[in-house]
């Protein structure tokens, strides 16, 4: 399983086009946007710190979906079917994939931090810091499990379209791009069930020196174990298939 892992781990380090969508995206998003938010208070904190967790959470989701998503294209190679053939079990290789996915959504936490540092001078403390990049890395499994039914369940082209439109609609309704606070009543009651607006609300309230809320844990709960099932399903079919 170690070889596995640093194989995907190269894998992914080769492959920069993931961090193009990924990092920059959020990072040239907030370096030219987050100033229209820096005199109003969001999700309980400072807009330039508040913007700066939704746009690394914009990021990080979007890293975790995408190396799932790429899960397709190697199915239609063949990949699967070589890794059947190894003593590595079928569990394992899938959970390889899914930290694969986790990992690839901490550039962009740390690199919208710096420039939320740099801009606007947000200043969280060393354990803050730390404790937003922990918890916004672990938030991300269950975008890591969806992007792996996605992967599974699908063929490439389609894969990717779909992964794209999930992945628009969850950073908007969750209230990635635009905060939730200047929703509409009926659209942040929306909001609020979303496993992107419960992944957010871990860095925002880590931000104002909160624990993460009972209601928000269970709802990204919730939303794993709806994922984990869903993309059980979509391997136990490639598997048949293949």
């Amino acid at each position: 399983m170690r070889a596995y892992l640093r194989f995907e781990l190269r894998r992914l380090v080769r492959d920069p086009r993931v961090l193009i969508f990924s990092v920059f995206g959020p990072v040239a998003t907030y370096l030219i946007f987050s100033g229209w938010s820096a005199s109003d208070r969001l999700e309980g904190v400072a807009g330039p710190a508040a913007i700066m967790i939704g746009l690394a959470g914009y990021g990080a989701v979007a890293g975790a979906l995408s190396v799932g998503a790429a899960v397709s294209q190697e199915r239609a190679a063949g990949w699967l079917r070589q890794l059947r053939v190894t003593p590595l079990p079928a569990w394992r290789a899938v959970s390889v994939k899914a930290f694969i996915c986790t990992v690839n959504a901490v550039p962009p936490v740390v690199a919208v931090g710096i420039a939320a540092r740099v801009q606007h001078d947000v200043d969280l403390g060393a354990g803050r810091w730390v404790a937003l990049l922990l918890l916004m890395w672990a938030g991300t499994v269950p975008f890591a499990l969806l992007g792996l039914a996605i992967g599974y369940g699908l063929g490439p082209q389609l894969a990717q379209a779909v992964n794209f439109l999930v992945f628009l609609g969850l950073a908007v309704l969750g209230g990635l791009l635009v905060p939730a606070t200047y929703f509409p009543d009926v659209l942040r009651q929306v909001a609020h069930a979303m496993p992107t607006y419960r992944y957010a609300e871990l860095g925002w309230r880590t931000a104002a020196g909160l624990v993460p809320s009972g209601v928000g844990l269970a709802v990204l709960a919730a939303w794993t174990v709806v994922f984990a099932a869903v993309a059980a399903g979509a391997y136990r079919r490639s598997t048949a298939r293949g």
